[in-house]
């Protein structure tokens, strides 16, 4: 991204075929349908009147659009630190809450949201004087809407938390960290504390898949993120993330997609 700060309201950089990674935010405001993300280990749903954030250097996929429509603004962190705010305003805005999907609707405040969006649209386009200045004041406005429609969400979800998510929460957040050398459900649920039988069944319960298929969606995430973006061989990529040889790798690349690891890296 050469750009300080860019606009789009087309769905291009939602619609492709491999998990991606950036170095910039990326703020998604939903218009029409809907689309399903995956970054880090949470997975939503985006639908109209909601705000997303996707943070950089965090590997994520979107998929199964349909009828998509977006606005979304792409600026690197140092594109808000040319204001005249301390940065630890401007840093905690965009200090995203881990424990929760990146995702809030925006209920009242979407009509007052989309219009920022138009408005620095309409600063981009101009190149008028101050216009990349107007630009950022009115990001931060749209970074502080995030801020409220998260703060008001998440006092709902703290009310309404239940053991089974807890458990399912807590389980996605190990995977995030130790995907890469815990690869049965009983390495997690000995953590938990809980048998695995019992981890399978609360997750079957709150995802609908079971705890191995969401281990192994979080795998297959970095596995097409190393193998379409990174130079690495498939031995490599095998070690990288933790298998204990390339063949191992291989077959349990193929069983979850029906394709070698070479046979996906050649298609555009």
């Amino acid at each position: 991204m050469n750009s300080e700060i860019i606009f789009s309201n087309s769905t291009d950089g939602l619609l492709f075929s491999s998990p991606q990674k950036n170095d910039y935010y990326t703020v998604i405001l939903c218009l029409t349908g809907v689309v399903s993300i995956k970054i880090g280990y949470h997975s939503f749903e985006l639908k109209p009147k909601m705000i997303s954030i996707l943070s950089p250097d965090t590997v994520f996929s979107c998929e199964n659009a349909d009828s998509l429509e977006i606005l979304s603004l792409c600026f690197h962190r140092s594109f808000l630190r040319k204001i005249f705010i301390k940065e630890e305003i401007t840093d905690g805005l965009l200090e995203l809450n881990p424990n929760y999907p990146p995702v809030y609707p925006l209920e009242d405040s979407f009509d007052r949201v989309s219009e920022k969006f138009r408005l620095i649209e309409r600063e981009l386009s101009s190149k008028y004087a101050y216009h990349l200045d107007l630009a950022r004041l009115v990001t931060l406005e749209i970074l502080y809407e995030y801020n409220r429609a998260c703060e008001f969400c998440l006092l709902g979800f703290e009310k309404n938390m239940n053991r089974g998510y807890q458990i399912t929460y807590e389980f996605k957040k190990l995977i995030g960290k130790h995907f890469r050398e815990w690869k049965s459900v009983g390495d997690y649920s000995s953590i938990l504390g809980i048998s695995a039988k019992h981890l399978t069944e609360v997750i079957k319960e709150e995802t609908g898949h079971t705890a191995l298929q969401v281990i192994h969606e979080r795998l297959l995430l970095e596995s097409r993120y190393l193998l379409k973006h990174t130079s690495y061989s498939v031995k490599e990529c095998a070690y990288e993330l933790g298998f204990e040889s390339p063949s191992y790798f291989t077959r349990f690349f193929k069983n979850n997609t029906g394709e070698s690891p070479n046979q996906y890296r050649s298609i555009p």
